[in-house]
């Protein structure tokens, strides 16, 4: 491993990548992760992504929220996102609102440094959503939560909707589903919206990526799992359709969990720079919990399903290593 400040060199892989993409390559340490790349997955790169955020989706009640701050604040590319769906409120992955208002209240005191917060949507909230342009009592319910998640500290929203998330699916292809969603992203420029691109949301994102003047503020995140652990089994996406607007970012979702995020990053690193994306993410959800078996006096059995932040650091650790994130210098 190249652990040692270099000048750029045609014999080095990293540097003829540099050279291809006219992109500057300063004097520091090749990122581990280039390490030991074949010049074949470096010569099949139309750019260079970089990591943009890296997402620990299920914050709930298990989890003190100044624990999130120490994370946050410390790692500036985590992003914690909370899973929002009214007739879940309070189980395990959804948080109460109370709990969110602590989160924001503990956030709002240290203005230095801004932790990134996703808002999950689910149920009634994306069924309202998809209804956006049709129905003034839905407008009115996604107005006031959207206008309380950026007061929260909310900066990016991801709409779920599939049937496993509580989602009536049947109107997704609708000329009208699809410009109520366009007319609410459009609404909100100061958030960014995710579309959850899978098989199930096909009719949605189609036709989300034949309309006119795509917004700038809505980005895809392919994501076949839908929040329940499934592994990618046939390699992840390099379609460029789905980088689709100038900030040239896309994201991955699916089985992501500590014992499998190094090859993760690797290969949706190479998949985002085939598909020419600048940026990209990762996010996770059922990777980073775990299930406390509890016994009473009584010896009755019960479990908790909990966001597991034992987890959530491992994985902060491991990308550390690959050189794509850095540990506060206390740390390192």
């Amino acid at each position: 491993r190249q652990s040692f400040f270099h000048k750029t060199s045609t014999k080095c892989y990293f540097c003829q990548l540099v050279f291809k993409n006219q992109i500057q390559h300063h004097s520091k340490p090749v990122p581990s992760i280039y390490i030991n790349w074949t010049a074949a997955q470096l010569s099949n790169m139309t750019s260079t992504a970089k990591l943009s955020a890296l997402g620990f989706c299920g914050a709930d009640d298990s989890v003190n929220p100044r624990l999130l701050a120490l994370i946050g604040q410390n790692y500036p590319l985590v992003e914690f996102g909370v899973l929002f769906r009214p007739d879940k409120e309070g189980q395990p992955r959804y948080a109460t609102k109370n709990w969110v208002s602590n989160l924001s209240n503990i956030l709002s005191k240290n203005s230095n440094t801004k932790v990134r917060l996703a808002a999950h949507l689910c149920g009634s909230y994306v069924n309202d959503f998809l209804s956006y342009g049709a129905n003034d009592s839905a407008k009115e319910t996604i107005d006031l939560f959207l206008k309380q998640l950026h007061d929260w500290g909310f900066r990016r929203v991801q709409v779920n909707a599939t049937a496993v998330n509580g989602v009536f699916t049947e109107n997704l292809a609708y000329d009208l589903t699809i410009h109520s969603f366009l007319s609410a992203v459009r609404s909100y420029p100061e958030l960014e919206f995710i579309v959850q691109k899978n098989e199930e949301t096909s009719p949605l994102w189609s036709g989300l990526l034949k309309a006119k003047d795509m917004p700038e503020n809505m980005v895809f995140l392919h994501d076949e799992s839908k929040g329940t652990g499934k592994e990618v089994a046939e390699g992840w996406p390099t379609d460029p359709t789905f980088v689709a607007t100038s900030k040239k970012i896309v994201g991955f979702a699916g089985g992501i969990k500590p014992s499998n995020v190094k090859s993760v990053v690797q290969d949706t690193l190479e998949a985002s720079s085939k598909s020419g994306a600048r940026e990209f993410w990762i996010d996770m959800e059922s990777g980073v919990r775990t299930t406390l078996i509890n016994h009473d006096k009584g010896c009755t059995e019960t479990k908790d399903d909990v966001f597991d932040l034992a987890k959530c650091y491992n994985v902060i650790d491991i990308v550390c290593e690959l050189g794509l994130m850095e540990h506060p210098t206390e740390l390192r």
